[in-house]
């Protein structure tokens, strides 16, 4: 006989208000498994014709690490009636090895994106084992724990969601990669493991402080390079991951308060809101305006070119002209919607105000 699952009115009502969706919840407790994401494809390091990626000599391997999310889901499990947040942080799984493991294949030259995004997600599966705590765990590292993706979104150009998927592990790949002619290849990824080994693991040097049986881990590894750089990585993790401070998000701001003004502003708008349905009078041209678009539009297009030539010291010259013109007819429209409110010319007001919105998005 199945049970049903029976949740009282009390216990019901808690889990609404604080957000959760019953019928997800008990999807996901109840055999509703939970969603793993497609793997980035992102494009590897690329080096000239003629040359090789090969890792440099000497690198730092950094991470965040995940021991704490900070979040948590309620565990239906062991939801107790009288104290319903009692479940949320009991025996909390650690993916920390997962994620300092995904960290140190991102900084590994030659893994791929794929790569390490399958050792995660096969790391994470061992550990949560279906613990929906473990997996959103999981899945806040996936999205906020890279160390390498330090840049901010430009508002001011259209957001892409896989490039933004890509930006850590490129930026990891281009601090650990450097590119050599063929010939110097071996010798590289040779010295690289000398200084791995005298750093990490000194008994594997002889007296004179060359590799013991080189030959021998050659012939085990030729070929597969970057996997013993993962692996030896892996095996020494705790000496070689430096782990790092993530930078905590900017304090919350309250919403500016209104002015004076623009309280009696919004009033006259509500008051005249009735004018402004009747037909009213034709617009007046505005040259200043028109120009502003126009010169806009073809430093946009100047930009757009300049960006796919991939002349980028022009493109930012273009972007800070743009930002310019921007500033200065903000301050035009200003200057103008303050003449319109002094004549009480309320819905001109409002055009301007509607056009000055735009501008400071």
């Amino acid at each position: 006989m199945v049970q049903k699952a029976v949740l009282s009115p009390s216990v019901a009502a808690f889990i609404l208000a604080c957000g959760f969706s019953i019928p997800s919840l008990v999807a996901g407790q109840f055999g509703g498994g939970g969603y793993t994401p497609p793997a980035p494809i992102c494009p590897s390091f690329s080096c000239p014709s003629g040359q090789h990626a090969v890792g440099k000599p000497e690198t730092k391997v950094v991470s965040y690490g995940c021991k704490d999310s900070g979040m948590s889901v309620l565990n239906m499990a062991s939801l107790d009636p009288n104290n319903p947040m009692g479940g949320m942080n009991q025996g909390g799984k650690n993916l920390n090895k997962c994620c300092l493991e995904r960290d140190i294949c991102k900084q590994t030259c030659g893994m791929s994106s794929k790569e390490c995004f399958d050792i995660f997600q096969k790391c994470q599966a061992k550990i949560c084992k279906g613990d929906q705590n473990c997996q959103l765990q999981g899945m806040i590292s996936e999205m906020s724990g890279d160390p390498f993706d330090t840049k901010k979104d430009d508002l001011s150009e259209k957001y892409d969601p896989e490039a933004a998927k890509c930006r850590g592990y490129n930026a990891a790949q281009a601090s650990v990669c450097q590119c050599l002619p063929k010939a110097e290849v071996k010798d590289a990824q040779e010295k690289k493991l000398q200084r791995f080994y005298k750093k990490f693991n000194p008994e594997k040097l002889d007296d004179k402080g060359e590799i013991k049986d080189v030959q021998e881990v050659w012939k085990k590894w030729a070929g597969k390079e970057k996997d013993m750089f993962l692996a030896l990585s892996t095996k020494y993790r705790e000496k070689v991951v430096t782990m790092k401070q993530k930078p905590k998000p900017p304090p919350y701001k309250p919403p500016t308060k209104k002015s004076k003004d623009d309280d009696e502003e919004e009033s006259a708008e509500q008051s005249f809101g009735a004018e402004e349905e009747k037909a009213a009078p034709p617009a007046e041209i505005d040259i200043e305006g028109e120009e502003f678009e126009k010169e806009l539009l073809g430093l946009e297009i100047k930009k757009g070119k300049a960006k796919k030539d991939e002349d980028y010291d022009l493109a930012g010259e273009l972007k800070d002209q743009v930002i310019s013109l921007r500033a200065a007819e903000v301050k035009r429209l200003t200057a103008k919607k303050a003449k319109a409110l002094e004549d009480e010319d309320y819905i001109a007001a409002k055009v301007i105000k509607g056009r000055l919105a735009k501008l400071e998005l």
